[in-house]
């Protein structure tokens, strides 16, 4: 089964915005901290690799498996990344946007793709793909809390 991802999320967060700045140029010390990251191995200029762990319950479970390109905007605390084709069983592209809010740092999260080959039992099926919506949300907001944990003032 193949399912379409679209996510959108939004945070303040206590950061050092120089901190994350330093790190979205070099981009992998930022990526490396998302959740369930099994491997992150670089193909190229600025293309990486992931492998997550398999992320699942009640009988479904995916492990993530996708490559990507990315684009700093240094100057607008931009990190956007677009799928690499061919690689793994997911495409996923989207951005990270930081921007400074006094003390603190708000921070967008898109992400849109598909995910493919989901080995899913037949009575699941329709609640599938709000099931892999609900466990993406989880850990994009676990990736927030790790940005907070590395990058908290």
């Amino acid at each position: 089964m193949d399912s379409k991802l679209s996510l959108d999320k939004t945070a303040t967060v206590a950061l050092n915005y120089d901190a994350v700045l330093a790190d979205l140029e070099k981009i992998e010390p930022l990526i490396s901290i998302f959740p369930k990251l099994e491997s992150l191995n670089k193909l190229g200029p600025n293309t990486f690799e992931w492998k997550l762990k398999p992320i699942g319950a009640m009988g479904v479970s995916h492990a993530v498996h996708y490559a990507a390109t990315y684009e700093v905007d240094k100057a607008n605390g931009r990190l956007s990344f677009k799928a690499k084709e061919g690689v793994g069983n997911a495409s996923l592209s989207g951005a990270f946007q930081f921007k400074p809010n006094g003390k603190q740092v708000d921070i967008e999260i898109e992400i849109n793709g598909q995910l493919r080959d989901i080995k899913v039992p037949m009575l699941l099926k329709a609640a599938t793909p709000g099931f892999i919506k609900t466990m993406f949300d989880g850990l994009v907001d676990r990736f927030i809390e790790k940005l907070g944990e590395k990058y908290g003032k």
